[in-house]
């Protein structure tokens, strides 16, 4: 490539005067980009200063001449980098990708997390992109940067995204190890008489978990092929954290079909839990949840008919919230329909959800099933779903989420 004439430019975006400077006597330049928000927490107050020097720090600092501030943009660091003129394009991304890690270590430990910046080779990787950049023409050098910038960026977006999922993994599995998720309990009353009729267990996760809430914890458990062992560990918690329960009264436990792909579960792993808290089989009541759907009706019949047998329970989880829940109703023949909270909020003033629930109402009835309304908040819900004849009630109204339930002897409240 012959020598490229510059037409000196009046902007300074990006350092492009510096940037023409350099390449008319080195003509391999490589883009670097380094998300500063995740050098150890956000940068130092010396490197926050105004006028800060980064292109003499890095000489400083690092011995290098070759690397040059461009610009800082949305907390994004950019920096220019000359590579060796020898280098290919695969060997020119590999230099790139060792200095942007380089840069990022240094600046990490001027911050002051030296332990951070060497801890984890997937947190040096975390947060940079680079590209080198294919300047041929000197008109093009602007879209030329514009280019190498999109492509860094890019790689910035997928190496965070890519460590988040290894943080959530590894969270995940640090609570499957140190058994750390816990359950509250919601009470389940009976309507004709307000008496406590059984307890809801809910998982919750850690405090300061990175897991936004259970949904989000067992949805990643599911993409991580760690469903079982979280929905095992769910249910040993809690059961050996339930509350004291009544000879009569239940514990409704959540349970994916999952279970049938789960050989602890059809080994009586769950007997022995209730064995060691004083709870038989027929206080128990597994919940099949939405979280996943169930592929193979003939076999989910064959494996609850081997729990019912031990005097097990079945509910249908959110019931009236999709089709599949419907066809699970018909097809499995639950002891329980637990009808979704989306039917129940305000059905008081709307006519198409109290016909929905009266058809629920008389289908559970004539089939023997027995109906739990679920997220009641309101007086006039409760109202309303006693005179159709549900059996229970579950919901704020009657008590909220907790690890020692305050339980509800008296009648259901006046309303």
């Amino acid at each position: 490539m012959g020598k490229m004439v510059f037409i000196r430019m009046t902007t300074s975006w990006f350092g492009i005067e510096q940037l023409m400077d350099r390449i008319e006597h080195h003509s391999s330049i490589g883009l670097i980009g380094i998300d500063v928000s995740e050098c150890g927490g956000g940068l130092s107050s010396k490197f926050r200063e105004n006028g800060f020097d980064w292109t003499k720090w890095l000489a400083v600092s690092m011995g290098r001449g070759d690397l040059w501030y461009g610009d800082e943009i949305a907390g994004h660091l950019w920096l220019y980098a000359e590579l060796p003129a020898e280098l290919g394009d695969e060997d020119g991304d590999t230099y790139l990708r060792s200095m942007a890690k380089r840069v990022k270590e240094a600046i990490v430990a001027e911050t002051g997390g030296a332990a951070i910046a060497y801890a984890s080779p997937k947190y040096r990787e975390k947060g940079i992109g680079y590209a080198k950049l294919q300047i041929m023409h000197a008109d093009r050098i602007k879209e030329n940067v514009y280019e190498g910038i999109v492509k860094a960026t890019g790689q910035i977006r997928e190496s965070l995204n890519g460590h988040r999922d290894w943080e959530l993994r590894h969270e995940l599995e640090r609570m499957l190890t140190e058994s750390s998720i816990r359950s509250v309990y919601q009470p389940i009353v009976r309507l004709g008489d307000g008496r406590v009729f059984g307890y809801e267990a809910l998982t919750r996760c850690p405090e300061d978990s990175l897991f936004d809430g259970p949904l989000s914890l067992f949805r990643f458990a599911e993409k991580s092929n760690m469903a079982l062992a979280l929905d095992r560990l769910a249910r040993e918690t809690a059961i050996r954290h339930s509350p004291a329960l009544g000879s009569i009264q239940k514990i409704f436990i959540n349970v994916t079909m999952s279970i049938i792909n789960d050989p602890h579960f059809v080994s009586g792993q769950t007997v022995r839990w209730l064995n060691e808290k004083g709870l038989i089989p027929g206080q128990v009541v597994f919940e099949l949840t939405e979280r996943s759907s169930i592929d193979d009706f003939e076999a989910a019949k064959k494996i609850l008919a081997h729990y019912r047998s031990q005097g097990y329970e079945i509910a249908i989880d959110d019931a009236g919230a999709g089709y599949s829940s419907l066809q699970s109703i018909v097809e499995l023949s639950p002891d329980y329909i637990k009808v979704d909270r989306s039917l129940v909020r305000m059905a008081d003033k709307d006519e198409m959800k109290k016909h929905m629930l009266r058809t629920f109402v008389r289908f559970a009835k004539k089939m023997n099933i027995r109906t739990v309304a679920e997220g009641i908040e309101r007086p006039e819900e409760l109202r309303l779903l006693r005179a159709m004849g549900f059996d229970y009630a579950q919901g704020y109204l009657i008590g909220r989420p907790s690890e020692n339930p305050v339980a509800i002897t008296g009648a259901v409240p006046k309303v």
